[in-house]
């Protein structure tokens, strides 16, 4: 029986207090910027439209949204086992090819789907083998992850995480299931790791009064600041300890 982190009874209590750092927290907003380079990436490689993307622990819903904006044709659906997430996300965003679904169990993993997404879920799952090999059944064609890489900090516990994950371990996992990369990113030296990952430990920054609850414009200048840094000063593909990587079914390659 694991005693990992309940993560059920940790989101449903703190989703609400998490919306603003989620749209203008400076990690938040640089990791919508590597999906987005994935996303242009998979627009100007498409032969055969995406019509259906399944974005899998949404959470609140930002960048489920942001997917659902740049393929504007592709039916997208977020689901989460949190009912606070589903509610802040159904509050905050709304689409014509956009829904969000409580799913306890991740049930519509059952049908097959273009795009299949997790952002910052794999390390939350205590059986992610299982879990990933189900994101994998669940693609016809493209997967897209993301999630840490390198040493756990201690506060990463309290926001839920079992593990972080090695330099190529997904990759290899994906490889034997029928998936090769097509674009993959390490990114984040010096800024987000270790600096900025070892400032959020010093200051337990998911629960801080600072990173939690509505943003005023200290928050959001700082956040503003610190991302450029992130952006602009920070490796991408090699070295960093944020991994956001998109893969292709290989016999779509």
């Amino acid at each position: 029986m694991s005693r990992g982190p309940d993560n059920r009874q940790i989101y449903d209590e703190t989703w609400a207090d998490w919306v603003d750092m989620k749209k203008y927290g400076p990690a938040s907003r640089w990791l919508r910027s590597l999906i987005d380079r994935h996303l242009s990436t998979l627009k100007s490689d498409l032969r055969q439209p995406i019509v259906s993307v399944l974005d899998v622990g949404c959470g609140e819903g930002t960048i489920t949204d942001l997917i659902a904006d740049e393929l504007p044709k592709a039916r997208v659906t977020g689901i989460d086992f949190s009912e606070t997430g589903i509610r802040c996300a159904k509050r905050a965003y709304a689409r014509d090819n956009l829904e969000f679904i409580k799913d306890e169990t991740s049930a519509h993993l059952k049908n097959t789907h273009d795009l299949v997404t997790a952002f910052e879920v794999l390390e939350h799952i205590d059986d992610w083998q299982q879990f990933l090999g189900r994101l994998a059944a669940s693609s016809r064609r493209y997967l897209m992850l993301s999630f840490p890489t390198g040493r756990m900090r201690p506060f990463e516990v309290t926001v839920g995480h079992y593990r972080n994950y090695g330099k190529g371990q997904i990759e290899a996992f994906l490889k034997a299931r029928g998936f090769v990369p097509v674009e993959v990113f390490y990114a984040g030296f010096p800024f987000y790791n270790p600096l900025y990952r070892e400032f959020c430990n010093l200051t337990n920054s998911g629960s801080n009064s600072f990173t939690k609850g509505r943003y005023d414009w200290r928050q959001k200048t700082l956040g503003w600041i610190v991302y450029f840094f992130f952006n602009f000063l920070s490796t991408r593909r090699h070295l960093g300890d944020q991994f956001c990587g998109l893969f292709v079914r290989r016999n779509f390659a």
